[in-house]
């Protein structure tokens, strides 16, 4: 069971909390909650690995953050299509005193790299200032 808070994809570092009832709950090692718990309950919280599952995907959200302009989701749309990316949610809001816009993404990716080149790729987009992944469910 992958933990939603910080949402783990193959090439991170990880760590397993043993859940009650819901067995092995995987997180990122520098995830909030998982210090947290390693705090408050140690026993619980154990080196884990990833396994092979091939063709699996896991759901990321990314953070960008821009120069408000028309067209802008539109390219960022573009790209996602162009590398063949499935896009869960987006969220964007636009701040017209600051000319800026931000949007959470979360689009499906099959490992660590992928989601580096991909955030590469969207960081030379026209106007955008960073897009990053989201640390433990972060708002726009």
């Amino acid at each position: 069971h992958l933990a939603s808070c910080c949402q783990p994809v193959p090439g991170d570092d990880i760590r397993g909390y043993v859940t009650i009832g819901r067995g092995v709950t995987v997180h990122r090692s520098d995830c909030e909650n998982l210090l947290h718990l390693e705090v408050m309950e140690p026993e619980r919280v154990l080196q884990v690995s990833w396994g092979n599952k091939p063709n699996s995907t896991y759901p990321v959200d990314m953070l960008i953050e821009a120069y408000d302009r028309t067209g802008l989701l539109s390219d960022v749309s573009t790209l996602l299509a162009n590398e063949r990316i499935n896009v869960i949610a987006v969220n964007t809001l636009s701040n017209q005193g600051q000319h800026t816009a931000n949007m959470k993404i979360t689009v499906e990716v099959d490992s660590l790299e992928r989601l580096a080149r991909l955030m590469n790729k969207i960081n030379k987009l026209p106007n955008v200032i960073t897009a990053r992944r989201v640390r433990n469910g972060a708002s726009v």
